[in-house]
């Protein structure tokens, strides 16, 4: 890294594209790039901006049978190493009087083209996490490492020819967890220790993990954003605060009713739901008391119609588990930002972050803290993004997060 350094410098440590038939070194023509990490789909996406003057590309005959290796390091962290596949060469255009090429690689994980082509059609009867194990070595051919958090219940799962991602998220509606109340099952990629690893984890267990880093939004008048420090926000939006709508539709009491195929039995019961049960980031409560005496006292509440655990299946837990996994789901509607940072290659998907928010008010009184959307914030959608070498910052951040509940109770 140069002593000159700015916030938001990265360094592009290596750019290769390797193939049976030889391979290329980018580094020196690396324009700008993007990596996007979600915990909502299940693996990493990256475009890659290239100027390539010597026609480096054309002389290694691309077909879409390639590895991309970039690794980026930021100062005072551990080098980030990606290894991708490439999938498609796009925007194409000549520069410099036709003497270069401009384009971009556009990268995947390489899970994500097994998954076009090895389908899963098997009869499971284990532990969902052992399942999930065996699809994301077997079907999905991965070599990265993947933490799976165990789940209760052996069930009896038929897989009916499905690609390997589609085969995980029946599996992950089915499951279970053994620690957590939710059971809100996540299946993604992200950067852990500067390598890949895949995660198949609940949300309130992620929730259970330390900030990597805390963030406060400056509210001095005629300051650079960029005095402060690499912990500053620069920039933010509230897209959701909180939808009364999905509280209702998902949370409060629900009515869990199950029928037997063997003796067409029906049974219903009850069940009350609390927000304040769940690893979710907040501390206090959403749900005021006016609010509950007036939506959730309904004789019949919402209803969830689940077949019954017999004799030629395996006890399942699903119908214990169902209300709170939607009263979590429901919490999760409440509550989200998008942030704009300077880059650090410790954000990660998945990762936990505080932010801080200033009490946006006309007086000149002391900042305090608004208390509805600052504190703990889980990253579910980033955009790593690199820009031009003239750009400061270079390195950017977009992050988007989600917390349960406020800090302070509002009922």
């Amino acid at each position: 890294m140069s002593e000159n350094y700015y916030l938001g410098d990265v360094e592009i440590v290596d750019l290769r594209i390797s193939s049976e038939r030889g391979v290329t070194q980018l580094g020196s023509s690396f324009v700008s790039g993007s990596i996007y990490e979600s915990i909502f789909t299940p693996g990493i996406v990256c475009d890659l901006v290239v100027l390539d003057m010597n026609d480096q590309l054309g002389q290694l005959r691309l077909s879409g049978d390639e590895t991309v290796y970039f690794e980026i390091n930021v100062k005072g962290r551990v080098n980030s190493v990606y290894e991708f596949a490439l999938h498609e060469l796009s925007e194409l255009e000549n520069v410099g009087s036709q003497k270069g090429k401009k384009y971009t690689l556009k990268c995947v994980s390489e899970e994500a083209m097994h998954a076009k082509t090895n389908f899963v059609q098997k009869s499971y009867n284990q532990l969902c996490s052992e399942m999930v194990e065996d699809i994301h070595k077997n079907y999905l051919k991965s070599r990265k490492p993947i933490n799976i958090e165990p789940t209760r219940a052996p069930q009896r799962i038929l897989i009916p020819n499905r690609n390997p991602f589609s085969a995980i998220d029946m599996i992950k509606r089915r499951s279970v967890s053994a620690d957590q109340r939710s059971s809100y099952y996540l299946f993604f990629e992200r950067l852990e220790n500067g390598r890949q690893t895949y995660n198949y984890v609940t949300l309130e267990n992620l929730f259970k993990e330390e900030s990597v880093k805390n963030f406060i939004m400056s509210d001095a008048i005629n300051t650079s954003i960029l005095r402060r420090g690499d912990d500053n926000i620069l920039a933010y939006l509230i897209p959701n605060q909180f939808n009364s709508v999905e509280r209702i539709t998902l949370g409060g009491p629900r009515r869990i009713t199950t029928f037997n195929f063997t003796t067409w039995d029906f049974q219903s019961n009850n069940v009350s739901t609390s927000d304040q049960v769940f690893n979710d980031g907040g501390s206090g409560t959403t749900v005021s008391n006016t609010f509950r005496n007036r939506y959730f006292n309904s004789d019949i509440p919402p209803q969830s119609m689940i077949p019954v655990d017999i004799s030629q299946r395996p006890e399942t837990l699903i119908p214990e588990s169902t209300p709170d996994f939607q009263a979590f789901i429901s919490l999760l509607m409440q509550n989200s930002v998008k942030i704009r940072v300077i880059g650090d290659t410790i954000l990660t998907a998945g990762s936990t972050i505080e932010c801080e928010f200033p009490n946006r008010r006309a007086f000149t009184d002391a900042p305090e803290e608004d208390p509805l959307i600052t504190g703990k914030f889980i990253i579910t959608r980033i955009h790593h993004r690199i820009g031009l070498v003239t750009d400061r910052p270079r390195y950017n951040c977009i992050v988007e997060a989600i917390k349960g509940r406020y800090e302070e109770s509002i009922a």
